[in-house]
């Protein structure tokens, strides 16, 4: 499992690198990688793909957006940057696992979306979904 992993996070920090290497760095897309597993696991979710959209981090609308969000949460931050990931997971296949989830059961989700804002030097995952 580690070395899944492990190849998953080189390959995305290679996918990373030829997106824009002079705007995210290897840190920015580690921490983006080991919030999204650490989520998905956390609702025994499987990743199965997790890429960097390509967008520019300092994209006028997904800045916007980010804010958006902060203000409507009622933080008082000012994001200067967003990066956005896509990933593919699998949904947890036993209905009766104990957790409460709203993903169907044993079913792949594609295309899944997650917005982080960048705020004081540090990455916040703000949003995600469709």
């Amino acid at each position: 499992m580690k070395k899944f992993f492990a190849m998953t996070l080189l390959s995305l920090v290679l996918m990373c690198a030829r997106a824009d290497a002079a705007e995210l760095s290897a840190a920015d897309s580690a921490f983006a990688f080991e919030t999204i597993v650490r989520t998905l696991h956390e609702t025994n979710c499987t990743p199965l793909k997790i890429w960097y959209s390509g967008t520019a981090l300092d994209d006028a609308q997904n800045v916007a957006y980010m804010n958006q969000l902060a203000d409507s949460r009622g933080f008082d931050h000012n994001f200067t940057a967003c990066m956005v990931f896509h990933s593919d997971f699998r949904s947890p296949p036993d209905p009766h696992d104990g957790k409460v989830t709203a993903w169907n059961y044993d079913t792949v989700y594609t295309d899944y979306t997650w917005y982080f804002g960048l705020y004081d030097g540090q990455w916040i995952l703000m949003t995600r979904g469709y």
